[in-house]
């Protein structure tokens, strides 16, 4: 087994097996970000999508296309302010990779987003109440800070929580599908759902507290029109996700999370050649951890 496929099996294991441990009786929890000046995190996160086709004019019925991205970080605390902290990240380095069936893998030289810097005033509710750099991707860059899971509108709640309490978090889940346009239909849509936590539990280990929290929904369906080359394209959009988290209060920082989801695509092509009919199905798995 490679390294890299070690470290993803070691990480799901650890994570959902200490995760899924009975709460007991146990103190409430307040959950806040309250980061020391010049911390400094490193974080690794791994997604994989397999993406099935039915009905795409290109590629035989049930082609099925596999994917692999991994992306660095590094996040700094660079200074603390009365409204929060202000967190500089860094993405250091991007790989990926794609095939096709069984096919081999073909790199993916995509490093647009290697060495981008985001800088935002972080609250101690873990919310992003301010962005002091003007990058055109600071979004995709801050997403590290929620364990590529949370979206920038997420915040802890302001009271305790209590072993299967749950909270709105106000960020959603954000997830990407797309085909090709050599399979005859190009798909780039991006779908949402609404992220609520429930905590299993907390752990106090040395000088740490560790938080287990899992979280579960639907994603909200989603129909969208477009123009293309070969005619107009309608897709319509359902599915869900699960996943598990766990904050770390020493870190300041979700030090592992795992997450799956799964989006159904139907989309409809009118051209010249008559209506076409096809199914897409997008299953992803996101794996973060903080390196030492």
């Amino acid at each position: 087994m490679r390294p890299r496929d070690r470290w993803v099996v070691a990480t799901a294991l650890a994570l959902w097996g200490t995760a899924a441990a009975p709460a007991g009786a146990q103190q409430p929890v307040v959950l806040q970000f309250r980061p020391e000046f010049g911390r400094t995190i490193r974080t690794l996160t791994e997604q994989r999508t397999t993406t099935t086709l039915t009905g795409f004019p290109a590629v035989p019925d049930g082609a099925v296309f596999e994917d692999e991205h991994r992306i660095s970080a590094t996040q700094r605390i660079t200074r603390l302010e009365e409204g929060g902290a202000v967190v500089e990240v860094t993405v250091d380095s991007l790989w990926g990779r794609v095939r096709e069936g069984g096919d081999a893998w073909r790199d993916l030289q995509d490093t647009s987003l290697v060495g981008a810097t985001a800088r935002a005033v972080v609250s101690p509710r873990f919310a992003i109440v301010g962005i002091r750099s003007t990058g055109a991707r600071d979004g995709e860059v801050l997403q590290s800070l929620g364990a590529s899971v949370a979206g920038l509108g997420f915040a802890f709640p302001e009271t305790a929580l209590r072993a299967g309490e749950s909270f709105e978090t106000g960020g959603r889940l954000r997830a990407r599908v797309v085909s090709d346009s050599a399979t005859g239909i190009p798909v780039d849509d991006v779908v949402f759902g609404e992220l609520a936590l429930t905590l299993d539990s907390a752990v106090t280990t040395g000088d740490d507290e560790l938080s287990y929290l899992h979280f579960r929904g639907a994603l909200t369906p989603r129909t969208s029109a477009a123009a293309g080359e070969g005619g107009d394209i309608v897709t319509a959009f359902t599915g869900a996700f699960a996943g598990r988290l766990v904050w770390s209060a020493a870190w300041g920082a979700f030090v592992s999370g795992a997450l799956h989801v799964r989006v159904d695509g139907r989309i409809h092509t009118q051209g010249p050649r008559g209506a076409v009919e096809a199914t897409a199905t997008w299953d992803r798995t996101v794996l973060h951890q903080v390196r030492p």
